[in-house]
């Protein structure tokens, strides 16, 4: 698979490092220019590799956009909470718009296995109540807006996993895999925010997160319909 892509793995593996980079005093002042060049690249090499005349494909892309917004917020949010939120509504939306993606997936071929959708329904369902219960009362007015994202990332990662002998094992695997690191990287996003700060959150946080991109993308590029038996 990477042999397909690995002109773009080696741009992004830098990409990926210098935003590691930035967590430390070493590359800080350069945040600012570093961390857009995450989902800019990806989006680019989404477009070039696509055709954007597919649905999919384009809810992927714009899911792509509402995230570098999400990526620019967060930059100013310890300044302003409200740039936080701004943030949070923007990762919202892109999940929103990977849900309808991996949906349309999911009708080509309702009557197929629903095992991997099932499974994760369950572990979701598990690991979302059991740790919005823990968090609950420390996220005050957040509250609210949590719980809905909580909501809506768990809904994206189950239709990821509905995905299953609807399209490719590849595409599949990625964008599944993609998906559950979606998930680690914010709610180790939420535990550094809102319960408390660790050491190490900046780069668990970044690492997780540029990895559920970069294989949502390439999922996408390499995603085929399976046809209808």
């Amino acid at each position: 698979m990477l042999k397909n892509h690995k002109v773009f793995t080696l741009v992004f593996g830098l990409i990926f490092l210098l935003n590691i980079f930035a967590q430390s005093d070493l590359l800080q002042d350069f945040n600012l220019f570093i961390k857009p060049l995450i989902c800019i690249s990806l989006a680019i090499y989404l477009y070039k590799n696509v055709n954007m005349a597919v649905g999919f494909n384009r809810l992927v892309c714009a899911g792509l956009i509402f995230s570098l917004f999400g990526d620019c917020f967060l930059l100013f949010a310890s300044s302003d909470i409200y740039f936080f939120l701004y943030g949070l509504v923007s990762f919202l939306l892109a999940h929103v718009l990977y849900s309808f993606a991996f949906f349309r997936d999911f009708k080509n071929n309702p009557q197929a296995s629903k095992f991997y959708g099932h499974l994760m329904l369950f572990l979701l369902g598990v690991f979302t109540l059991s740790f919005y219960s823990f968090i609950r009362d420390y996220l005050n007015d957040f509250r609210i807006p949590v719980m809905v994202y909580m909501f809506v990332i768990s809904v994206m990662a189950i239709l990821a996993a509905y995905r299953y002998k609807r399209v490719n094992l590849l595409s599949f695997r990625l964008i599944l895999f993609g998906a559950v690191f979606f998930v680690i990287s914010d709610a180790a996003l939420a535990f550094n925010k809102f319960v408390e700060p660790y050491s190490f959150a900046g780069i668990l946080i970044m690492s997780t997160y540029m990895v559920a991109q970069y294989l949502i993308t390439i999922g996408a590029i390499e995603r085929k319909v399976e046809e209808m038996k």
